[in-house]
């Protein structure tokens, strides 16, 4: 029991399970609304986006040793002995294999598509490519390998065709690619102070408020990709409303502990400011 425990927990599912997969699986919808491709798009990037965390942890064991946060949550149990370096590997092979053999099976396309997910995800993780240590590839790798090519493979593997570069299914997954940027980044920003002095990340290299303002620009472009997006295609405007409210949410949702103590210190020094002026 404890061994099938170490690998649920290689897993990760509690970090992405309730985000990452909206993106292939609005793919699949764009492609074939409402229907049971969405079940097998789902099962496939289960499997996709659990080898992306599970790769991580063989590749991150010596860093998340000294990063207090995740050694006592118990997120990498790689890193703690719980599970071998062997069977980490094997839990990469499997997780990687199925849906390989299974797009394969469905559509050539959506194949391609799979195979980029998974050597993106390779790339960002593993050495000696590594781009999640390496100036704003660790951004721009994060976008496309969870948000823009989840997302074209959801749409090729549930029968879409991409025809041409500039069209709705590449417009769409340019707007997921930003959102999973803003991802990554707000990662970074709430990591900081952990990460300073054990790993080296966009956000550490540029500083904390730098951090935040590269967030903002990102969902400022995320907006301005989704409104071109939306005139260009004549999007619904109900989608587009619920769109773009997520968009200029999601960013201060994510750094909601960073940015409540700082308004509470705002709110006090304003309230201090005009008692003294008050007496």
């Amino acid at each position: 029991m404890d061994k099938i425990q170490g690998y649920r927990k290689m897993l990760r599912t509690g970090d992405w399970i309730k985000f990452y997969p909206l993106f292939p699986l609005a793919g699949a919808c764009l492609a074939a609304g409402i229907s049971s491709d969405l079940v097998i798009v789902f099962g496939l990037f289960f499997f996709i986006t659990g080898y992306g965390f599970v790769i991580n942890n063989l590749y991150d064991a010596e860093i998340d040793k000294k990063h207090s946060g995740k050694t006592e949550q118990g997120k990498n149990p790689f890193a703690d002995g719980a599970v071998s370096k062997g069977e980490t590997i094997a839990m990469c092979a499997v997780l990687a294999g199925i849906p390989l053999l299974v797009s394969l099976a469905i559509s050539g396309t959506g194949f391609v598509f799979t195979l980029l997910c998974l050597i993106a995800l390779t790339l960002y993780s593993a050495t000696p490519a590594r781009l999640k240590d390496r100036f704003a590839a660790d951004i721009i790798c994060h976008g496309l390998m969870f948000g823009g090519l989840p997302f074209l493979a959801g749409y090729t593997l549930a029968g879409g065709t991409i025809l041409q570069p500039v069209s709705l299914p590449a417009a769409s997954a340019l707007v997921c690619t930003f959102i999973c940027c803003e991802a990554l980044i707000a990662h970074e920003i709430m990591d900081y102070h952990e990460d300073v002095g054990t790993t080296y990340t966009t956000v550490v290299g540029i500083g904390l408020r730098n951090g935040t303002t590269l967030l903002g620009i990102t969902a400022a472009l995320s907006i301005v990709a989704l409104e071109l997006m939306a005139w260009w295609f004549a999007v619904d405007i109900a989608i587009n409303a619920v769109v773009i409210v997520f968009l200029v949410v999601y960013p201060l949702f994510s750094c909601r502990e960073l940015l409540m103590p700082a308004a509470g210190r705002g709110c006090r020094l304003f309230l201090n400011d005009r008692i003294s002026r008050i007496r």
